[in-house]
């Protein structure tokens, strides 16, 4: 591919994102609100009377750490009263001078550095691939994490600054594992980043793996009251909205069959029937993929640029399913796992890896699009036209188990890829060949 066309495919993404933003940035600007709410609307997203109001929320948290008003169950600088419930670091930093008055500015800043950002991503392999890439970064997902301006897209940031110093030195690599340990300061979730240790060496795992480690401790020694106290304000939501995690599947069962059953133990026990079968079908697919292909050589034919995005991908996502629930916006870690899925696809020698990773790349899109796709859905739901509100009602609880199916399964992946690099790592092959400690370094 010639130079030229090489850095167009790097860009594209980037530039069509930077576009869209102007566009609908020029809608509010021009006072075109009415205009502004009815297209994000119709994208998927709730939107709040003013953009960007997450950022607004934690710049509100430094305004009154400032004035040394608690702020973990309520915030009164907040215009929603939020408590906050992000890690109590953010208020050791509230000497940075930005409060409200800076949430347009802080916003836009987030939210075109993040579009740029893309461009540091390996560059797409094929013009299919670009325009999937293209796709994702116009989804709802993304619309949604840079209208509220999230904390997340700093967090994309950071793991984009962290995926390029690891591909350096031992210093530039440790460097990169602060970040990931800054970031999860923020946010918590990110710590879960510092499972890229596992690829490091024996004399360089142990020493970062144990500073790392002693200043988690000190962190909760020092932040123990305030993190304890924020925990209950985590984000939950209805299973049925546009949160992701593996308890939308069994909790949204169990409303399902509370409305046909008596008595909510009944409810529990058909929700309990209706999961089993799909967690089952979970595990035998990452059984089967698992004894079908070599995920560890597949991975290892990968450039590091695309194995350490679509690792640090999948660690995040994965965790983030697990653990709970997270809001749409934290899709935007998706784009980090596609330049590998795409790279796997085109790997003749990767077999049932490159048949999965076909079919995760191309329903990848669609499931950051889902919102903007049950919109119309859920609202001939309850506003049905021509009478179809039954039949909408029971489309949408189809598409609901649809989408929440195609998370399990991606999930299902992204973990056997996780697997994949654990056992190939040098500790776990120092261990099956059963090397003397000493000969680890």
């Amino acid at each position: 591919m010639p130079k030229a066309s090489r850095l167009l495919a790097r860009v594209a993404t980037s530039f069509v994102g930077l576009v869209v933003l102007i566009a609908v940035t020029g809608l509010w600007l021009s006072g075109a609100q009415a205009t502004y709410f009815h297209l994000l609307t119709d994208w998927g997203i709730v939107p709040f009377k003013f953009p960007f109001v997450d950022a607004d929320g934690s710049l509100a948290a430094w305004e009154c750490a400032r004035k040394g008003v608690e702020v973990i169950l309520a915030d009164p600088c907040d215009i929603l009263r939020r408590g906050y419930n992000y890690s109590p670091f953010w208020m050791t930093i509230d000497w940075i001078p930005l409060g409200r008055a800076d949430r347009v500015g802080v916003g836009l800043v987030l939210g075109i550095a993040f579009l740029v950002s893309l461009s540091s991503l390996p560059p797409p392999l094929s013009p299919t691939e670009m325009g999937i890439r293209i796709a994702a970064a116009l989804s709802t997902m993304v619309a949604f994490a840079i209208e509220r301006a999230n904390p997340d897209l700093l967090i994309f940031l950071l793991v984009i600054l962290m995926l390029s110093l690891l591909r350096r030195s031992v210093v530039a690599r440790t460097l990169g594992y602060c970040i990931a340990f800054f970031a999860g300061l923020i946010k918590y979730y990110p710590f879960i980043l510092l499972g890229l240790l596992v690829r490091e060496r024996f004399r360089v795992l142990l020493p970062i793996a144990l500073a790392s480690l002693i200043w988690l401790v000190f962190f909760f020694q020092i932040y123990a009251a305030e993190i304890l106290e924020g925990l209950p304000n985590i984000a939950i939501g209805s299973p049925f909205g546009d949160m992701f995690g593996a308890k939308n599947f069994p909790l949204g069962m169990f409303f399902v069959f509370q409305q046909s059953m008596a008595s909510a133990a009944n409810a529990w026990e058909g929700a309990l029937l209706a999961t089993i079968p799909l967690f089952a079908a979970t595990i035998w697919m990452m059984v089967k993929f698992w004894r079908a292909s070599d995920v560890p050589a597949a991975l290892n034919r990968l450039d590091e640029p695309r194995r350490l995005a679509l690792l640090a991908g999948a660690f995040l996502m994965s965790g983030c399913f697990v653990v709970g629930q997270s809001a749409g916006y934290r899709g935007i870690f998706l784009l980090l796992v596609l330049p590998g899925l795409f790279a796997l696809r085109r790997d003749k020698a990767a077999g049932a890896v490159a048949s999965a990773a076909r079919l995760a790349s191309m329903g990848i899109a669609p499931l950051m699009w889902a919102e903007a796709i049950r919109h119309p859905i859920r609202m001939a739901a309850v506003a049905p036209p021509f009478g179809f509100g039954l039949l909408a009602r029971g489309f949408e609880f189809v598409t609901w188990c649809a989408r929440e199916v195609a998370w399990w399964f991606l999930i299902a992946l992204l973990l056997s890829f996780l697997l994949g690099f654990i056992v190939d790592s040098p500790l776990s092959r120092a261990w099956r060949c059963n090397v003397p400690a000493r000969r680890w370094a």
